[in-house]
């Protein structure tokens, strides 16, 4: 005998999850109490909880490979299954772009300000260099891939909101603002609402399921964006040839 099994419920439970993960009321309403802002590796955490294991969490600068670097990133997405180079000094890592999916910028509520600087810091990546090479299979070789194909994702993670309404038109001028360069195509305050953005449409969640909901549009959206792109190690390699051989005594 087929039994069934309540999807909405079980969604509702681990929303309820992701929230206490965050630090927030599990018992999630309208307008729910937060026992704190939730932090950078909150999100971390939480997300990394969520995504399948062939995507990485964490804090990030990307670089390219003609010596560049972004911003800072609060959380960025990337791949750790197919992509090498994982540069790390002093607990920061430095990720090449190819190998980023998305990224955001956390912060204690959504408003104006905020959204322009998570503008900034998407910007920050997605105008540095990325290569792309082919790649050996079976049967040939796939040819490189454009990286215009593969856009970085970005977007803002906050707690609250400093709109009242973010659907009101205050919240839709922020969150239309913006280009292929550094336009958001998330932004979620947990406690008000979670939004994505698709070409020059903003979509909503569904009232009081605002984090699950932005965690699986999230997902589809990096699920339609396949594997990241193959870089061109001889790009990155060539920097080797400025660094003096290290002498063994």
């Amino acid at each position: 005998m087929v039994m069934p099994f309540d999807l909405g419920q079980a969604f509702t439970a681990k929303q309820n999850h992701m929230l206490t993960g965050l630090g927030l009321m599990p018992n999630f309403t309208s307008h729910p109490t937060a026992k704190g802002d939730a932090t950078e590796d909150r999100w971390i955490n939480m997300l990394s909880e969520f995504l399948p294991r062939r995507y990485g969490v964490g804090k990030v600068f990307a670089i390219d490979s003609k010596g560049n670097q972004s911003q800072q990133i609060d959380v960025a997405v990337y791949d750790q299954q197919y992509s090498p180079l994982f540069f790390e000094q002093s607990g920061l890592h430095f990720v090449p772009v190819e190998s980023i999916y998305a990224v955001f910028e956390a912060k204690p509520e959504l408003d104006k300000g905020y959204v322009e600087y998570a503008r900034d810091k998407v910007a920050s990546v997605r105008s540095l260099h990325r290569t792309s090479v082919g790649i050996r299979h079976a049967g040939g070789t796939y040819a490189p891939q454009d990286p215009a194909t593969k856009p970085i994702l970005g977007g803002i993670l906050a707690t609250g909101s400093a709109w009242a309404d973010i659907q009101g038109e205050a919240a839709r001028t922020a969150l239309l603002q913006g280009d292929e360069r550094d336009r958001l195509d998330f932004a979620i305050a947990v406690q008000h609402g979670a939004v994505e953005r698709v070409g020059d449409e903003l979509f909503y969640a569904v009232p009081d399921q605002q984090l699950i909901w932005f965690a699986m549009q999230l997902f589809k959206r990096l699920s339609t964006l396949g594997t990241v792109l193959a870089l061109d190690l001889s790009s990155y390699g060539r920097h080797m040839e400025d660094v003096p051989a290290a002498r063994l005594e």
